[in-house]
């Protein structure tokens, strides 16, 4: 009796596991599992992209598996085109090395303004002064030695031209200073104004000067020296044009015989505004004094 229990029990446990083996006898969420795992397969191949097709040769370019909907096969096929550089400016040139004016120049271009007996007057001249050379030269009209050429550069232009008079208490008039406007304010300092191929002066002493034993002073476009220049006797204050034989055309001004000293008006860019030539009309103790108007 126990051996034919024993038995029925092998047997019946030998036909459970072939039950298991074939999928018999298995719980309905095991017989589940497979299904629910072939549908998320199913859904991953759904969302997959497709597989580009080949390029056919002459027709349009497919877009590529997996771009987005905006890149279309026209954006693909445009060249692509570097953005536009803006060119680097050059950096400014250094400031010149000019001594500064020992003198307060501004004075002889304000109108109004008094040196001892004397009162400035400013007048502006019809006469514009041509220069095409980049530069503004000086010169005894009676000396073709004395030709000299300012080494700052003004550029080109019709340049504006303007008289400081010196009118004393009885009226009398001598010519303080001339002015050659080559740029617009604001003024930012005076300087020395030098000659091409001459040093900075070390003190006021050594200020470059031209030398006029004429009566004259022309000044002109810095081009080629003119040599001599025909001019009548000095008399008076009011300047006169001189045509040259190369068909420029110079300021002659009746300044006196004397040694002259130039300056610049500088602005905050190390550009010129303006040349000055002073005759030097006024002396120490006028400069001295106090301004008053």
């Amino acid at each position: 009796m126990i051996r034919w229990a024993v038995a029925t029990k092998k047997a019946a446990r030998a036909s459970g596991l072939g039950r298991q083996a074939s999928g018999q006898g298995k719980t309905p969420a095991a017989k589940a599992a497979p299904a629910a795992k072939a549908k998320v397969k199913a859904k991953v191949k759904a969302k997959a992209p497709a597989t580009a097709p080949a390029v056919v040769s002459g027709g349009p370019r497919p877009q590529p598996a997996g771009l987005p909907a905006r890149v279309t096969s026209r954006t693909l096929s445009m060249p692509i085109v570097a953005a536009p550089v803006a060119p680097v400016a050059a950096p400014p040139p250094p400031p010149r090395d000019e001594m500064i004016a020992p003198r307060d120049i501004a004075r002889l271009t304000r109108y109004g303004e008094r040196f001892g007996s004397a009162k400035i007057d400013v007048r502006m001249l019809p006469l514009p002064l041509p220069v095409t050379s980049g530069a503004i030269a000086v010169c005894d009209p009676a000396v073709p030695k004395s030709w000299r050429v300012f080494d700052r550069p003004v550029g080109g232009g019709q340049f504006r031209t303007m008289l400081s008079v010196a009118r004393d208490a009885q009226n009398a008039e001598k010519l303080a200073a001339v002015v050659v406007h080559v740029g617009r304010p604001p003024i930012q300092k005076w300087t020395v104004a030098h000659f091409g191929g001459g040093k900075k002066p070390k003190s006021a002493d050594q200020l470059p000067r031209i030398t006029v034993t004429s009566g004259w002073l022309v000044v002109l476009d810095g081009g080629d020296a003119p040599g001599s220049i025909e001019v009548p006797a000095a008399s008076g204050v009011a300047p006169i044009e001189v045509p040259l034989a190369d068909g420029r055309r110079a300021l002659a001004l009746p300044c006196g015989n004397g040694d002259y000293a130039a300056y610049w008006a500088v602005d905050a860019a190390d550009k010129a505004i303006c040349l000055v030539v002073d005759f030097d009309r006024f002396s120490q103790k006028d400069w001295k004094a106090r301004p008053t108007s």
